[in-house]
């Protein structure tokens, strides 16, 4: 059985104390929900979205999540076992708190619900980028500050290039760009073609400390690179969905990456890479989005109560709690964005 406080060993505490570096975090907390009223305002929406990946593309509730049964002994940890297959909720999306056309610039994320029985459910959280652009909570919470209310790409560059540097400091302003431009200066053909990163580690149960990612399975033909025609749709990546799953599964494997140590694979510093010359990704399982029409009538009541949920790493066990600065604040700051967003204040 695991150890219930082995993550003490792995971690670094803000001022010391969890109960220290929790003051901080209500404090997060509450400028990520004034981020919210920015962009609702901002925005001209009619009510509060999430602070971040406001526009889903897909929400399904009958995916399916099936574990190698070749799973390596070492990786065999509570609901992960050789052979298990659990019932999963997807969501995609893009990661701004504005719902935007596709063609604008932004991170892709996906956020999978593995439901193993009544009482016990898996959210695990990824972006299309292998690290943060934030390495701590108070930066990202500073860059999500500076970005709040902007929709057009013109005013997203103007407040990177000349915002963000008096808020966070150059280099840590220049570090941010580098990170997001090595994703979002990419067009994206296909979110179903997409590999998508946990950014920060869970543990694994006495495995220990691990980064997790989905990489494309065999989904069928590569989308064709967007055109001019297609970018002009603001769903475009919602209707390429669409047209791919008519036809075939969408299929994703999961696949994780190993603690090796503190300075090569850091816990804390969800900006630095986890290479995978050091911690090569170890292939887990499969999620498959079944063949459907998500234009359906019951597909679509589907998604909708899809976007009703909340989505957090810490709809968990103890076994694959989270870890690391960035995750131990999403406790709080995604409870109160939730919160904020259904009306649970």
């Amino acid at each position: 059985m695991s150890d219930p406080r082995q993550h003490e060993k792995y971690e670094q505490y803000e001022g010391g104390s969890p109960q220290a570096e929790r003051l901080v975090f209500a404090e997060l907390a509450e400028r990520i929900v004034r981020v919210q009223r920015v962009n609702q305002d901002k925005g001209r929406l009619s009510g509060p979205e999430r602070a971040f990946h406001a526009k889903a593309s897909l929400g399904v509730d009958n995916a399916r999540l099936r574990f190698h049964p070749d799973l390596p002994l070492g990786l065999r940890e509570g609901y992960a076992q050789p052979g298990a297959e659990y019932r999963a909720l997807v969501r995609l999306s893009n990661a701004s708190g504005i719902p935007r056309p596709d063609a604008v610039p932004d991170l892709r994320g996906i956020a999978v619900s593995v439901l193993v029985s009544d009482d016990e459910r898996h959210d695990l959280l990824m972006t299309n980028a292998p690290v943060s652009h934030a390495a701590n909570a108070r930066e990202f919470v500073d860059f999500a500050e500076v970005m709040a209310g902007a929709g057009s790409t013109a005013a997203i560059a103007w407040r990177l290039l000349v915002r963000l540097p008096r808020v966070v400091g150059r280099p840590t302003a220049a570090r941010m760009r580098r990170t997001l431009n090595q994703t979002v200066a990419r067009k994206v053909a296909s979110l179903a073609e997409e590999r998508y990163w946990s950014r920060a580690p869970i543990l694994w149960g006495d495995a220990g400390p691990v980064r997790y990612q989905l990489r494309p399975g065999p989904s069928g033909p590569p989308a064709a690179r967007p055109d001019r025609v297609a970018r002009a749709d603001p769903g475009y990546l919602r209707a390429e969905l669409a047209r791919r799953l008519r036809a075939r599964d969408v299929v994703f494997e999961l696949c994780l990456q190993r603690f090796a140590d503190e300075t090569r694979t850091p816990v804390e510093d969800a900006s630095a890479e986890w290479p995978e010359t050091v911690s090569p990704p170890v292939a887990v399982g499969l999620l498959t989005i079944p063949r459907q029409d998500i234009d359906s009538t019951e597909a679509l009541a589907t998604a909708r109560r899809v976007e009703q949920l909340s989505f957090t790493p810490w709809r968990t066990t103890e076994t694959f709690r989270p870890l690391g600065n960035l995750n131990r604040s999403r406790e709080a700051v995604y409870g109160a964005s939730s919160a904020r967003r259904l009306g649970q204040e």
